[in-house]
């Protein structure tokens, strides 16, 4: 594959499989983490009960259950180095079964244990998706398309949210409500069949394929990490490291409390006059759900145009203020004065804040040489997603002493964080992926 004979917008035979079984690998984690949001209501009584806990509060519960995703989420950054060594889609793979295992375990939990480690499992599995599949596409386009096929990657996390909005409060109506929130699970192994099917016909990127044969044993977990921590890349891995832990928080501290959040705004409404009585919520959950993922894909789509003309920096900046205006209006102004119809409009703003991620999906890679490039994103969004996790909680306790709402709301300030801590970032607006077979990076420390 050469720069001349790929056009920008199509794919070679490689890289479609490449692509295709990244793509589908991170739609699985955004279905996944979207479905939890919609079933744990239901679940949580279930295994209370099963755990000689019946009458407890549900809230805390599936926070920690929420955090035990996110921290096996976070210690899935083990593939990073591994994959390295032994090659992108053999270690996507791995990843797919773990989750596979993860959900139908979920689905067959009587108790919280049994659930707490299978959506440890299944975030384990998960967890690699992102850097996995992000590298893995990186390193089958030629520079010219890059920006174009990673924005398309990272919208399929948003894919599946959008699927799983969609899908999910339907299927819950429809199937007996003692059974429902299994089922769910069961379903959610379907997709990861099919994307096992792709993967078995993806072959392993070029360039990766090249250096392992030029580095042979050589090309190693500890070799990865020396890299990320050498002189040479220390302080940006470090940093980015950082600016992940608010977009994390965003997500995971904000936008998946908007189905709940809708849910108790159209109750509110309804006992208020405001609606009529008994309106069902799962219209408005759907739509809340549809349209923050909606705007999050077209703006993965539109990244492209936006790091050619402002570079990654500002593009990245201009997302997070999305999300810090989007926070504060939403969660602490229009749910906090508990006006549906001037939430849902509002939700555009975290729609296109989520956008965030996809400048790492684009960034990332091509700060790293090959035999680091996935042990690098790797780091950058498992200790993110540790921090994350810990910022989660610190939410819920701040929501016991005010309200949800101004809970989630403070979390902008977080984003504040790492605008300022991006201005320390170096950026070359003309980076190029490091495509190399003859030289070590280690070689070429400072």
């Amino acid at each position: 594959m050469t720069e001349s004979s790929l056009p920008s917008d199509k794919m070679d035979a490689s890289a479609k499989h490449v692509f295709w079984a990244s793509y589908f690998g991170w739609l699985l984690d955004g279905y996944d983490t979207t479905i939890y949001a919609f079933v744990i209501l239901a679940a949580l009584p279930v295994l209370l009960a099963g755990s000689g806990l019946k009458g407890a509060a549900i809230a805390p519960y599936g926070l920690a259950m929420f955090a035990i995703f996110l921290v096996g989420w976070g210690t899935a950054f083990v593939f990073g180095p591994i994959a390295d060594k032994f090659g992108r889609m053999r270690m996507l793979g791995v990843a797919i079964l773990l989750y596979a295992l993860g959900t139908f375990f979920s689905g067959m939990s009587y108790n919280l244990i049994e659930f707490g480690i299978a959506r440890f499992v299944a975030g384990f599995g998960l967890g690699a998706e992102w850097f996995i599949g992000g590298t893995g596409v990186s390193e089958v386009f030629p520079e010219k398309s890059r920006q174009i096929w990673a924005g398309r990657f990272h919208s399929a996390w948003y894919a599946g949210f959008i699927v799983a909005a969609v899908t999910t409060p339907l299927l819950l109506m429809v199937i007996p409500s003692s059974y429902a929130w299994r089922a769910i699970f069961f379903i959610g192994i379907i997709p990861a069949g099919v994307l096992a099917y792709i993967r078995l016909r993806a072959k392993e990127p070029e360039v990766w394929q090249k250096k392992k044969d030029k580095l042979g044993d050589k090309m190693s977990l500890s070799m990865s990490m020396k890299v990320l921590f050498s002189n040479k890349y220390r302080k940006t891995t470090v940093l980015m490291v950082l600016i992940m832990v608010p977009v994390i928080t965003g997500l995971y501290g904000g936008v998946l409390y908007a189905p709940s959040t809708i849910a108790g705004l159209v109750k509110y409404a309804a006992a208020h006059g405001t609606l009529a009585a008994g309106t069902p919520a799962t219209l408005y959950v759907v739509l809340g759900g549809v349209t923050i993922s909606a705007f999050t894909l077209l703006f993965c789509l539109l990244m492209r145009y936006l790091v050619q003309r402002v570079g990654r920096k500002v593009t990245l900046s201009f997302f997070m203020v999305m999300m810090i205006i989007g926070l504060a209006t939403s969660f602490g102004i229009a749910a906090n004065k508990n006006n549906l119809f001037l939430f849902l409009p509002l939700l555009v703003l975290l729609g296109i804040g989520g956008a965030d991620f996809s400048v790492f999906s684009l960034w990332v890679p091509e700060i790293y040489p090959t035999e680091a490039r996935a042990g690098g994103f790797a780091v950058i969004t498992a200790l993110g997603r540790y921090a994350g996790a810990g910022l989660v909680f610190l939410i819920a306790i701040l929501a016991s002493a005010t309200t949800l709402g101004t809970a989630l709301a403070y979390g902008s300030i977080a984003f504040l964080v790492g605008i300022v801590l991006l201005a320390f970032v170096k950026e070359d607006r003309n980076k190029e992926l490091d495509r190399t077979v003859d030289k070590m990076a280690l070689e070429t420390e400072a």
